[in-house]
């Protein structure tokens, strides 16, 4: 028995036997759902935080170098040959968790930031505008001696009938 799998007589170094396999499946399933989760969390991230193109696009390019160095591992480990069973293992389980956690965690941290921003960042708004308004009008009430405020053309009509 080496590690995982065991090996009878007369198998070849890259054939596993049914049990083998089933448990090299398990833990591509195992692996897809962790990488599922970590691109749930990315989402998740994404709608907290928002990025530039650029930047979701390394984050894209980086989770799916991560995503070939985990399945390179898998077969590698166990096999030494791609099998299809271990990518269909993991995009089988990532795709659940996407389907099961993801989507409903999505909608949920939408909600809670749509809420957030308007308990928060709506009376920051309205306290920021009351104050802008006071400014202007100590403004205008102390240079209003000095016609900043008055159109050109109306000095000049009042002036002139006289």
């Amino acid at each position: 028995m080496t590690g995982l799998l065991r090996t009878f007589d007369g198998m070849l170094p890259m054939q596993l036997g049914i049990a083998g396999e089933c448990r090299v499946f398990l833990l591509s399933c195992l692996v897809g759902a962790a990488l599922g989760l970590l691109y749930q969390v990315i989402c998740i991230a994404r709608v907290v935080l928002p990025h530039f193109k650029w930047a979701v696009f390394l984050e894209d390019m980086l989770f799916g170098l991560l995503c070939g160095f985990c399945y390179f591992l898998v077969f590698s480990s166990f096999s030494l040959t791609m099998r299809g069973f271990i990518a269909f293992g993991m995009a089988l389980s990532a795709l659940l968790v996407h389907i099961l956690i993801g989507r409903p965690a999505l909608v949920l941290v939408r909600r809670a930031d749509n809420r957030i921003k308007s308990a928060f960042l709506k009376p920051a708004a309205q306290f920021f505008v009351k104050i802008i308004a006071k400014i202007k009008q100590r403004f205008v009430q102390e240079y209003k001696k000095y016609n900043f405020f008055k159109k050109s053309g109306e000095n000049r009509l009042k002036e002139e009938p006289k």
